[in-house]
């Protein structure tokens, strides 16, 4: 019979005793989790980077979250409201305590959106969700109003992304005091034991949470950047659920009866971008191995030549195992500012060469694909394919690929002409994304900060500007269209296709697939189904 506590006890244990190699003595921990993407940093405002976003939930929670399939839900606060076009009013939970037993109060909120755009040393910080609050104001305990420069129809949506932190912890602390645990003080699901970098992350069970109850007392998320290990792991009981399972395992868990195999849509977007500098640009030469003094890819020619050459279906189908969406925007049919106007993929080696000889290129020229190795699902396979497609339409393209924390600063440092990217949309909708990837860089403005590229486009940014401040819903999301529309036509970015989340865990135990793909413990629960 399953009982709900020591799940992995007494239901785990017994169905790995029958796994062909020896294994191991989970009793432990409650849960052990192998995930590929190790966090940065326990400071939830230090990097917008998905391995931080996804282990933040687990300690700290935010005003308000998304669901696993992106729909809005109240969070620290129960509702919030409009008091005039430039207020919004956020009403908190009352009785929500941090772990270690002090109250949660509006206090706490206003510390947090004042540090959010503040944290020293930051490699990208969230200041994008937060820029437009002009100051906050403490009605009362329970009660906060944030007051904004212009309106901010999307506020509830941006603050679901920022977890709120204790200012009785957080004044004048360091991102290393909450490295150390000493700041991440949270009022989410579990609290954080130890961090041991590069290793795994132990927590135990916040029994101050607000919310239902997690099963599990404590917790150790291994973090396993190699998806053999990972593999290996859940077979031999080291772990009990694994995320981004390879590809070319995909069959083999399938005829394991041990294992459940969970294949979902995400909202993880793979693509290109483009070095759009006025400069000689610093991965292309002509054919004789000499810099181009001018950069070619600043002609939409070129860049249209490079989109053309690329088959993305034959990405997802030779390289994705079947396991992606194929798309030219960041939004899939059906989403907010999905943009059904734009032109079908067309794949089209033979028109690439005739845009790059119009452009002056008529033998081409060569060009790296500098891409990361460790990030997406296929990454470095998918470099190889897009080096070889571009090749056969004419260019010399040779990939380059190298670890995320290498690919980071180079490409903060414009070091690359055409280089991937990964991104996972915080919100249903592509304003975050627009914003971060593609407006005209502003650093003292927090706009584009992520625009590696440096596309720029005056009607983009004013269009897109005015779409984030458009109260109306059905007129915000044309204008987001029509931004989505300037700069695909225009091919500021290369997007390839949505990956797939690709899960894997013994039958004892159960989590609803997310779009975001993050694997929250406090989700994962005991699979009745499979008791006696």
């Amino acid at each position: 019979m399953i009982r709900r506590a020591g799940l992995i006890l007494l239901t785990v244990a017994p169905l790995l005793a029958a796994s062909p190699a020896p294994a191991a003595d989970v009793r432990a921990a409650d849960l052990r989790v192998g995930i590929a993407v190790e966090p940065d940093s326990i400071d939830p405002h230090f990097h917008n980077f998905g391995g931080n976003k996804s282990f933040d939930p687990n300690v700290f929670d935010a005003l308000t979250a998304l669901d696993a399939q992106d729909h809005l839900t109240p969070g620290l606060a129960l509702s919030w409201h409009l008091v005039d076009d430039t207020t919004w009013e956020f009403r908190l939970r009352p009785g929500v305590v941090f772990s270690d037993g002090s109250t949660f109060t509006a206090d706490d909120v206003a510390f947090t959106l004042q540090r959010v755009p503040n944290v020293p040393t930051s490699v990208a910080d969230f200041s994008e969700y937060v820029k437009p609050i002009a100051r906050t104001e403490v009605v009362d305990p329970l009660t906060i109003r944030l007051h904004t420069s212009a309106p901010f129809p999307l506020a509830p949506n941006y603050l679901s992304a920022i977890s709120i932190v204790s200012r009785k912890y957080g004044a004048g602390a360091s991102t290393a005091d909450y490295n150390t645990g000493k700041a991440a003080i949270g009022t989410g699901p579990f609290r954080l034991v130890s961090w041991a970098r590069g290793d795994r992350i132990i927590l135990e069970r916040n029994d101050h949470y607000w919310g239902p109850r997690p099963i599990w007392t404590r917790v150790e998320l291994h973090y396993i950047s190699n998806a053999a290990a990972r593999l290996a792991a859940l077979l031999s009981g080291d772990v009990a659920l694994i995320d981004r399972v390879s590809l070319q395992d995909v069959a083999r868990v399938k005829q394991d009866p041990r294992f459940t195999l969970s294949v979902g849509p995400s909202n993880d977007l793979v693509g290109l971008v483009f070095d759009v500098i006025d400069h000689s640009s610093p991965k292309i030469t002509d054919n004789d191995g000499k810099p181009l003094l001018h950069n070619p890819l600043r002609d939409l020619r070129v860049r249209q030549a490079i989109d053309m050459a690329i088959d993305r279906n034959a990405i997802r189908d030779r390289l994705m195992n079947g396991m992606a969406a194929p798309d030219n925007q960041y939004m899939r049919p059906g989403q907010f500012g999905y943009d059904p106007a734009l032109p079908p993929l067309h794949v089209d080696p033979a028109g690439a060469k005739r845009l790059l000889a119009e452009a002056g290129f008529p033998t081409g020229f060569h060009l790296m694909v500098d891409c990361d190795n460790d990030r997406f699902v296929n990454d470095s396979m998918i470099c190889q394919g897009v080096a070889q497609m571009l090749t056969h339409a004419g260019l010399t393209a040779t990939p380059e690929a190298m670890p995320h924390a290498v690919w980071v600063p180079l490409a903060n440092k414009h070091a690359f002409s055409l280089f991937t990217y990964f991104w996972t949309l915080d919100t249903p909708e592509p304003s975050v994304m627009l914003n971060s990837q593609l407006v005209t860089p502003d650093p003292v403005h927090g706009h584009g900060q992520f625009n590696r590229g440096v596309w720029s486009n005056a009607t983009f940014d004013a269009t897109l500007a005015q779409a984030v401040s458009t109260l109306d819903n059905a007129a915000r999301e044309a204008l987001l269209i029509k931004a989505t529309d300037i700069a695909i036509r225009d091919v500021a970015v290369l997007p390839l296709h949505h990956q797939f989340n690709v899960e894997a865990m013994v039958k004892a135990i159960h989590r609803p697939p997310r779009h975001d793909g993050r694997i929250l413990p406090e989700e994962i629960t005991e699979d009745a189904a499979k008791g006696e």
